[in-house]
């Protein structure tokens, strides 16, 4: 009865955030050093995906520099994923992100030594005035006809711009495909069947590689068919100086996500509860990003520190916990790469698309808990056919808040 419904309000709505983000745009500002003839010229890598999404796609990342060499890789994306990145390209240009104050958005060389010729205070604007190789937009930049980048995508120049057709969410959520101009649609990979727990070539990671192979086939890049671009985070080096900042011992803490960016993806607090007094003896430390420790004291369950700290720090505390639980999120995509064992609460309505991972790539160390009486209806979206997308907006999706703690409890004693 509701899926209709919440069909149409959800395409009303992104029809509305997307001539809001197209306003916005027009505001951005660029200036950026302009490189000379004798210098290799960029290959600009954008994306407009979050934390997890940018995980998901470091092993190609990593690669573009061998790839493209000698000409050096930029990256232009959000900057709360720079930590994520920085070592594998030889620029990071954040952009302002639509909800965040408009200032500070300058191009920051990764790393001096790289000869970029950037600017370390230049602005997003001189895009326009560059040059580059090509230009890939990540899988995201298209997404349910929220299209944020596409006036600075359409004023930059380079040989061949691609993009990708979209992992889109069908027809009812995604009617509208508003690539930018001049742009090479690479088509979407078409195997399975929409989503599901049991449906792995829709996962990202698919996707992910499908995109990228037909962007260095179109470039004329050679790579290893066979060669399996797994995420790492290897670069993330050892955190038992931030445990030790904190009072913590390696391996002796259990790290938990309370919150993340979007609230239809989170657990209920008094399920979070739950689960925690089921393990009185082992130390919960609950990581929040600067400003949402007041947020999470309200319903913090006894005994349980709270850490607010960066990215950077978390990742660290991360890699030396025993155990990692925590909703579908970038914290989650962290928490498996790195290796950590990992208890992710997943709502059924992505199930197949971002978690549980594919076998093939081999991570064992994910533990994904979802509700079985949903799986019928899994791949929705959060479109829901059994509320209306009020309820789901406000309270969160009803397949994740009626899963029952027990389900989150034996996952956690299977990871331990």
């Amino acid at each position: 009865m509701w899926k209709p419904i919440n069909n149409i309000a959800y395409r009303l709505y992104f029809a509305y955030r997307n001539r809001i983000s197209r306003r916005k745009n027009r505001r951005w500002a660029v200036r950026v050093a302009r490189t000379t003839d004798s210098e290799p010229r960029p290959v600009l890598y954008v994306a407009w995906g979050r934390i997890g999404d940018v995980v998901l796609a470091t092993g190609h990342i990593k690669r573009m520099r061998r790839w493209f060499h000698p000409n050096p890789v930029w990256f232009l994306g959000r900057s709360r994923v720079r930590p994520l990145v920085e070592p594998h390209v030889d620029a990071f240009l954040p952009f302002p992100e639509p909800a965040a104050n408009r200032t500070g958005s300058g191009v920051e060389p990764a790393a001096n030594r790289t000869g970029s010729g950037v600017e370390p205070a230049a602005s997003l604007e001189g895009i326009a005035d560059r040059s580059f190789r090509c230009v890939i937009a990540d899988i995201h930049t298209f997404y349910g006809g929220l299209f944020a980048l596409d006036a600075v995508l359409a004023a930059v120049r380079a040989d061949r711009r691609f993009v990708y057709e979209g992992y889109h969410l069908g027809e009812d959520l995604a009617p509208e495909r508003p690539y930018p101009a001049g742009f090479e649609v690479v088509p979407k990979f078409e195997d399975g069947d929409g989503g599901g727990k049991d449906s792995a070539p829709c996962h990202l990671l698919h996707h992910n590689a499908h995109y990228i192979r037909r962007v260095l086939e179109h470039c004329g890049v050679e790579t290893d068919d066979g060669e399996a671009w797994r995420p790492e985070l290897d670069h993330v080096g050892s955190g038992a100086d931030a445990c030790r900042r904190f009072g913590l011992e390696p391996g002796e803490f259990v790290v938990w996500q309370p919150l993340s960016d979007n609230r239809r993806k989170d657990y209920p607090p008094a399920r979070w509860a739950e689960t925690i007094r089921a393990f009185p003896e082992m130390q919960f430390v609950a990581l929040v990003e600067p400003g949402r420790a007041g947020e999470v004291s309200r319903t913090l369950p006894p005994g349980v520190r709270l850490i607010e700290t960066s990215l950077t720090v978390v990742m660290k505390l991360i890699r030396e916990a025993r155990l990692f639980v925590g909703p579908d999120s970038g914290l989650s995509h962290i928490a498996t790469v790195m290796g950590t064992p990992t208890v992710c609460v997943c709502p059924d309505s992505h199930l197949g698309y971002f978690f549980p991972y594919p076998e093939s790539y081999g991570f064992r160390n994910l533990y994904t808990v979802s509700h079985p009486d949903y799986l019928t209806c899994r791949g929705c979206f959060m479109t829901c056919r059994h509320e209306p997308l009020t309820s789901t907006v406000t309270r969160g999706a009803l397949c994740l808040r009626t899963l029952p703690s027990r389900l989150v409890i034996e996952a956690i004693r299977s990871a331990l």
